[in-house]
């Protein structure tokens, strides 16, 4: 195939020799026919030196193809324009010299020595400088670097305004061209700057030795209206002014602003920032910042320099956010279990009113027999104690035999479980007391007069709550856990009498600091206690003989059980969602329990009234009365009550 474009190539070149030599004058330029497919581009160049007259030198890497076609006839200068065409394609170009051209690769046309160019510019490759005067040189080289050529070589010389282009002739013409177009000077805007305090020199020696002024641009004063002058860039007339603006503010200006407060207090708040500012401000400015809170509107009167009213308004903006609640739910629960069994013989022979022999015994909760047989002598009540008893006592009193036998077995069981619960902000302390306010006799003084009755006497008395207390003042930490300082007492009345008089009381208080993550249980303290004791008296001897040594001995025994637990729950309240959904979640716990207490009603007179919880947990925006009042006054066909007012948004 090659051998067969070669030798097509050079019959195309013998028939534009013989059309050259036969067909035209000398004087006549000759016109030339091209045709090649697939020709080889060595014997192309052979055909154009022919055409031309010019003579080439040809890089040993110069291969390839190539197709022309010409249907019409080319001057020589034609065909040397489609010949640099062809290089070009070829990534080729022509470095002239005096005698000859050489026909290089452009990668590394840019490495050789330029010659005399004798022929067209345009197809010389060569290096040529291009000075620029309106426009910085990186400018230019974004714009034109992706315009050339792979092999075109652009760069610039540092500290100048020069740029140094390697192409083709025809290259350079064209970047020439559109350099001379981007480098026009600039039609740069020219403001002015008035200053008020500053001056305008000593803000231009600023701007000066920021060094931000480009070439082509100025900054200079009007020391008439104390201005500043600026032309060029619009970033460079926003950075003066900026920073103008900044130097031009005047120090020790002061500003007045009012901020009325949400949540926090504002005598407390302003004391807050004002030592807080105590310790940032030096002394010359904390006399220029006066903050003074107005409890009635809940305001803060701020008065501070202009450069710190911004930041004064920021703390007071962050200090003054909503607070988060806590929920603390307790339960107590106490169980006591108490039991007594007692089984006593006791017997004696009474002569002239008195026991002469027998057997008797003092234990807890019995009378012994010589107590008895006096009460019964002198006509007294007799009180043998609790559970079965068989007795005997001669009639008469004076003598005889006199006896009693007594059993009993008792049980105690008290069970007591309360579940107070409170809500409270953030740090506040909060108390719930349930209790009765019970009166206790502390001292008493009667004086007596002249007569037998007593002048002025009195006592006196001292209340104290006996039921439950609980106070806790929660703290809630960044991790959503809540630090609680927890006092917790529960008394009760144990229907007991003290020796000195007075009702006895129970009381379990515990005072303590815990820490519990948000929604999770501890326990605050517990008591198991199980307590046994029993007292046994007897004769001995006699006490020991079968069937009847039942006689001679008498014992009682006891068992006491308890079982005290106090749990607590905080929740973290955060928002008015979920402060309702907890509300409407308590509400109907409350309403189950007051259902399940609440006695049943049989229709028969009197009726029972029903005393349940007024609200179901579904809607508790509603008049309180509505569970009572209402139910009467409808089923006395009185109209009903009217229902909660709803307010419409918009005009």
């Amino acid at each position: 195939m090659k051998k067969l474009a070669k030798a097509k190539a050079w019959a195309v070149a013998l028939v534009v020799a013989l059309g050259l030599a036969l067909t035209l004058p000398q004087h006549t330029q000759a016109q030339v026919r091209l045709d090649l497919r697939d020709a080889d581009l060595r014997s192309f160049v052979e055909i154009v030196a022919e055409a031309t007259g010019r003579n080439y030198v040809l890089d040993p890497a110069v291969r390839g193809t190539v197709t022309v076609l010409a249907p019409g006839e080319l001057t020589p200068d034609e065909l040397y324009e489609v010949f640099l065409s062809v290089l070009e394609l070829n990534r080729l170009t022509i470095i002239e010299g005096v005698g000859s051209d050489r026909i290089v690769n452009m990668n590394n046309a840019r490495e050789l020595a330029p010659g005399t160019p004798l022929g067209n510019a345009d197809a010389a490759y060569e290096t040529r400088i291009i000075e620029l005067k309106n426009i910085q040189p990186q400018e230019v080289l974004e714009v034109v670097r992706p315009l050339l050529p792979a092999e075109a070589v652009i760069s610039v010389v540092p500290g100048s305004n020069l740029i140094i282009l390697s192409d083709r002739g025809q290259n350079h013409r064209r970047i020439a061209a559109l350099i001379r177009r981007l480098d026009k000077p600039a039609d740069n805007p020219i403001e002015m700057i008035r200053l008020r305090n500053a001056q305008a020199a000593e803000v231009l020696q600023v701007v000066q030795a920021m060094n931000i002024v480009p070439e082509g641009a100025s900054v200079t004063v009007d020391r008439r209206s104390n201005a500043l002058v600026i032309s060029g860039p619009e970033d460079l007339r926003q950075q003066v002014r900026t920073l103008a603006g900044r130097l031009d503010a005047q120090q020790n200006s002061t500003v007045s602003t009012a901020i009325g407060l949400n949540y926090a207090e504002a005598t407390a708040l302003a004391d807050i920032i004002l030592r807080s500012l105590q310790s940032e401000t030096p002394t010359e400015a904390q006399g220029q910042i006066h903050i003074v809170p107005e409890p009635q509107t809940n305001s803060l009167l701020i008065t501070a320099p202009q450069d710190r009213i911004d930041d004064i308004q920021g703390m007071v903006r962050y200090l003054d956010r909503r607070p988060t609640q806590v929920l603390v739910e307790a339960v107590i629960f106490e169980m006591t279990v108490e039991g007594f069994s007692d089984l006593t013989a006791q017997f004696g022979g009474i002569m002239n009113q008195a026991i002469v022999g027998g057997a008797q015994f003092t234990l807890q909760g019995r009378p012994n027999l010589t107590s008895l047989v006096s009460s019964i002598v002198n006509g007294e009540v007799i009180d043998a104690g609790n559970g079965g008893i068989v007795a005997g006592v001669p009639r008469n009193g004076d003598h005889g035999i006199a006896g009693f036998l007594a059993a009993v077995a008792t049980q105690q069981s008290t069970r007591l479980l309360s579940t107070p619960s409170i809500m409270t902000l953030n740090n506040r302390e909060a108390e719930i007391v349930v209790a009765q306010n019970v009166p206790f006799v502390t001292g008493s003084y009667t004086s007596t007069g002249d007569g037998s009755a007593p002048e002025n006497p009195f006592q006196t008395v001292e209340r104290q709550d006996v039921g439950l207390t609980l106070a806790v003042t929660p703290q809630i930490n960044a991790d959503r856990t809540v630090k609680m300082v927890i006092s917790q007492e529960v008394s009760n009345l144990t229907r007991n009498t003290s020796a000195s008089g007075g009702e006895i009381t129970s009381k379990r208080a515990i005072s303590t600091t815990v820490l519990v993550r948000d929604g999770n249980v501890v326990m605050l303290g517990g008591l198991l206690e199980n307590g046994s004791g029993s007292a046994a008296q007897r004769v001995p001897g006699l006490s020991k003989i079968p069937l009847i040594g039942g006689l001679f001995r008498g014992k009682n025994a006891s068992k006491n059980q308890r079982v005290l637990l106090v749990l607590l729950r905080p929740q973290v309240v955060s928002s008015d969602a979920e402060a309702k959904k907890l509300t409407r979640a308590l509400a109907r716990e409350a309403k189950a329990a007051s259902l399940a207490v609440a006695p049943l009603d049989d229709g028969a007179y009197p009726r029972t009234p029903q005393g349940s919880f007024p609200f179901d947990g579904a809607d508790l925006n509603q008049p309180f009365d509505a569970g009572f009042v209402d139910d009467i006054a409808q089923s006395r066909n009185f109209p009903p009550l009217p229902t909660r007012l709803q307010f419409r948004s918009g005009n």
